[in-house]
């Protein structure tokens, strides 16, 4: 379970960055109009269950670069990580400035005897790092009593974030 809510928060630093609104975004994300498809570990918690997973994304950076739909959303590592399900997609991603970024939408439903449900959705605040390429956020809390821990995305090389 604490690698769900991990998940979750990757996945909501991922959706946050672009789930706020264009406007409001101080950054591009590059290469406009282009699919992108990421991995990473992320920590979840739910009541009782935690979970140590992998989180898979996959999506689609607008034709403007003004945020990035994440369409797809998977979690690997085992019986606890298959219990996960990503919701209520597309999540969307915006970059705020060239450092950090919120990811709106993010939902998911732990199917788990007695201590799983639905939680979110929820907006998370992240970071972004042109650098090493990843995408993270800590102590993400979701409505409905899920916690992403931790969760650090490794975007692909071409990804970058610019004024």
């Amino acid at each position: 379970m604490h690698k769900v809510l991990l998940t979750v928060r990757v996945l909501a630093v991922l959706l946050g960055f672009s789930a706020v609104a264009p406007a409001f975004a101080a950054a591009r994300m590059e290469p406009a109009n282009s699919e992108f498809s990421a991995k990473g570990p992320i920590s979840f918690a739910k009541s009782i269950i935690n979970a140590d997973c992998t989180i898979e994304v996959s999506g689609r950076i607008s034709a403007d670069g003004s945020y990035a739909s994440v369409e797809k959303v998977g979690f690997d590592g085992g019986l606890k990580c298959s219990q996960v399900e990503a919701t209520h997609l597309p999540w969307k991603l915006v970059a705020k400035d060239e450092g950090s970024g919120a990811m709106s939408g993010i939902q998911v439903t732990v199917h788990a005897p007695f201590v799983g449900g639905d939680c979110g959705p929820t907006t998370a605040d992240g970071t972004w790092n042109n650098s090493t390429g990843k995408l993270q956020a800590t102590a993400v809390a979701l409505d409905g009593g899920c916690t992403i821990k931790t969760v650090s995305i490794q975007m692909p090389p071409n990804f970058r974030v610019v004024p």
